[in-house]
């Protein structure tokens, strides 16, 4: 038969409303349910006669604390359970701690049969002690089969030792009668024993009076356990305190659940480092210590640089790891009063808090770069990975958390621009860049179908026959609203977004249709150089892409070269090799282009199926400076020569540049001294011509 129940439930949510029946229902009780919603309602309902009082956390105008509290200031003994969705710790205990019989999430509303009858069951036991504390009748039946732990103690043993536990006791903190029988409960605290809750305990004692308190114990094995612990004196016909009797209830699954929403409210799941939103917390608090002290706060928006690569090249659970040990080191590098989150991805936030020099916040910058610049043992490889870090400082760059943030990450994307691999801080006119920067991606999405973008050519020289002996393809875009756009303005863009992947298909199958185009105008069977992104390069689909712009144009595999730069070998060698591989047997040309300025690892580009190194035009630059490039075109000429690839020389401007790197044995050269980027017509013209350039002949 159902059990029969007068309950007043709060609950401005219909829905919820609903389920509290349902599952009332199913829990076997036959209820009688009172619905208020406001404080008003509460209070004009609020009389004898009710079982039970359901509570939501939530109320409109008032909370479930409140509506506890009215139910003390009105004096009757009805218990409250709180039926909610989610609060901290500290509000869980306060509410039991006021008298709250339970706690229920109410996604876990399955344990609600559970939770009243053990409420129900509880006040009856406490009806019991206040009625029947003479004759001890805690010792019947109820007390044995009771599923709260049940303690009595000595009163008038000094020490208040044990005399009796419950099955529920033994169960509970996994300690037999025999143990625990002639000892004081707080070894149950262990070592545990600054909690403030004890004093409400100890005073209980003291005054012999009932006491309320949710305590940490330990269990025998170690673990922790929350008790909910009411105790109450047990008085003799004379009136005298002969014994205590304590209620013990198992919070700990109610207080764990708190603890484990609060830390995913705070902490990265991931990492382990501060979220978002602990983020903002502790600026808050930072910004408050830096006005107080008139100091300052400097935040580093970090962001890796190509991530994308290794999660499409390795799969998201290498990227993973990797993430897991930047995190690592990150942490490892920074004070301990400083504070490092991941935003979410590869972006990593240092906080440095209490900062009274630029020093401090270039120091720590320079261990950043340092410690990414080392490689990342993943799995049987090592990875190499750079980052870019944007700066701001409060005061002077935001005077709250969101204003730093964003703002450092304006700096951050400033840093990318410019090359990655460094770091930039905050200045005002890049929030005007940013601007610029969103309206040019805004119409570099539509460039393709507006056909706004074009090829121009450039020769590369034979600076021993002063012949052509290769074309490098360079891409420009130009539109109605700014003219010609640089690729230095639109490229990393266009990587950032993603769009690089159409616009690299397109000129691959472009430079592939001018190069047969001019095989079957009667010019000679030049190789024609594209350059490829780390996005074209890093995806699946990179080999068919060749395959297709080969296959519309008609043009020959070996008419074709692909430049890829030296970092973005690098980034993951083994399956870089790999790729190249499969590119070399279709027989296509390789090239490393800008050599000399990343980390190349000589035992892998022994590996690397490359035809020409491409020594970087800032080498060439400044080949007559003191500890200028010359060194370096000395070696990389060298190295390619004992690896038998071609080198290249980039950037040649002038004849002294020019005659310097023959010298040195390189065996191209490529630069404005020679001729400039141009047009499919001009280039044609050129071509045409088919002799030696005049400026070979006379130097």
């Amino acid at each position: 038969m159902a059990e029969r129940l007068r309950i007043l439930l709060l609950e401005d949510r219909d829905s919820d409303a609903d389920l509290v029946k349902i599952e009332l229902r199913r829990a076997g009780f036959e209820a009688e349910v009172t619905r208020v919603i406001t404080e008003a309602e509460y209070r004009a309902a609020l009389e004898p006669g009710y079982d039970l009082i359901l509570s939501d956390y939530a109320l409109p105008q008032f909370s479930g604390l409140r509506a506890l509290g009215i139910l003390k200031e009105s004096a009757l003994d009805v218990p409250f359970i709180l039926v909610s969705g989610t609060i901290g710790e500290e509000a869980a205990v306060e509410a039991i701690q006021m008298g709250a019989s339970d706690y229920l999430i109410k996604d876990r509303l399955g344990r609600l049969g559970n939770s009243i009858r053990q409420t129900l069951e509880k006040k009856r036991l406490e009806e019991e002690n206040r009625l029947f504390t003479d004759t001890l009748r805690l010792r019947n039946r109820a007390i044995e089969s009771s599923l709260n732990a049940i303690i009595i103690t000595d009163a008038r043993d000094k020490d208040h030792g044990i005399e009796y536990v419950n099955p529920a006791f033994e169960r509970i903190s996994g300690y037999s009668a025999r143990e625990v029988v002639g000892r004081n409960c707080r070894f149950l605290q262990g070592n545990d024993r600054n909690q403030g809750s004890l004093q409400q305990i100890r005073a209980a004692l003291r005054h012999h009076r009932e006491g309320k308190a949710v305590l940490r114990n330990y269990r025998k094995d170690g673990t922790v356990f929350w008790n909910d612990l009411l105790i109450a004196p047990v008085r003799n016909d004379a009136g005298e305190v002969t014994h205590f009797v304590g209620i013990v209830n198992d919070v700990t699954e109610i207080i764990n659940y708190q603890q484990q929403l609060e830390r995913q409210a705070n902490y990265d799941g991931l990492t382990g480092l501060a979220n978002r939103n602990l983020l903002q917390d502790r600026l808050r608090q930072g910004i408050a210590y830096a006005q107080r002290r008139s100091r300052q706060l400097a935040l580093l928006f970090i962001d890796l640089d190509n991530f994308k690569l290794v999660n499409d090249s390795l799969g998201h659970e290498a990227g993973d790891r990797l993430i897991r040990e930047v995190g690592l080191r990150l942490k490892a590098h920074m004070r301990e009063d400083d504070t490092v989150a991941r935003l979410g991805g590869d972006e990593f936030v240092v906080a440095l808090f209490d900062v009274d020099n630029d020093d401090l916040v270039l120091h720590a910058m320079q261990r950043i770069v340092a410690e990414m610049a080392r490689p990342f043992p993943i799995g049987d490889r090592d990875l190499y990975v750079t980052c870019s870090i944007g700066v701001s400082v409060y005061p002077k760059d935001g005077e709250d958390g969101i204003a730093l943030l964003r703002n450092a990450d304006t700096a951050m994307y400033r840093a990318k621009e410019q090359g990655r691999n460094s770091f930039r801080f905050y200045t005002s006119d890049m929030n005007d860049r940013a601007v610029e920067r969103l309206l040019l991606e805004t119409r570099l999405r539509s460039a393709l179908e507006r056909q706004e973008f074009s090829l121009v050519y450039q020769p590369i020289i034979d600076l021993k026959s002063g012949k052509i002996s290769a074309i490098e393809a360079l891409v420009r875009w130009t539109n109605a609203v700014d003219g010609l756009v640089l690729p230095a303005r639109f490229i990393p863009i266009a990587e950032e977004t993603g769009l690089i992947l159409q616009i690299g298909d397109w000129v691959l199958a472009a430079a592939c249709a001018q190069a047969k185009a001019w095989q079957d105008a009667g010019m000679p069977a030049f190789k024609m150089a594209v350059n490829l992104s780390a996005r074209q390069f890093g995806r699946e689909k990179l080999l068919k892409s060749v395959s297709d712009a080969l296959e519309s144009s008609g043009l020959s595999p070996q008419c074709l070269e692909l430049e890829l730069t030296e970092s973005l070998l690098m980034q993951n060698a083994d399956s870089v090799v790999d790729t190249l591989r499969k590119l070399k047997s279709m027989g296509i040309g390789l090239s490393i282009d800008d050599f000399g300025t990343g980390y190349s690892s000589l035992s892998y580009l022994r590996q690397f199926p490359v035809d020409r190194l491409k020594i970087d035009q800032s080498f060439i630059q400044n080949i007559h400076e003191d500890g200028g490039g010359a060194p370096i075109v000395n070696a990389v000429t060298s190295l390619g020569r004992s690896l038998k690839m071609k080198v290249v020389a980039e950037g040649v401007e002038t004849l002294e540049q020019m005659r310097f790197v023959r010298e040195r044995g390189c065996d191209e050269g490529q630069g404005y001294l020679f001729c400039k980027p141009m047009p499919a017509a001009e280039m044609t013209a050129l071509l045409r011509q088919d002799i030696a350039h005049p400026v070979l002949a006379t130097a």
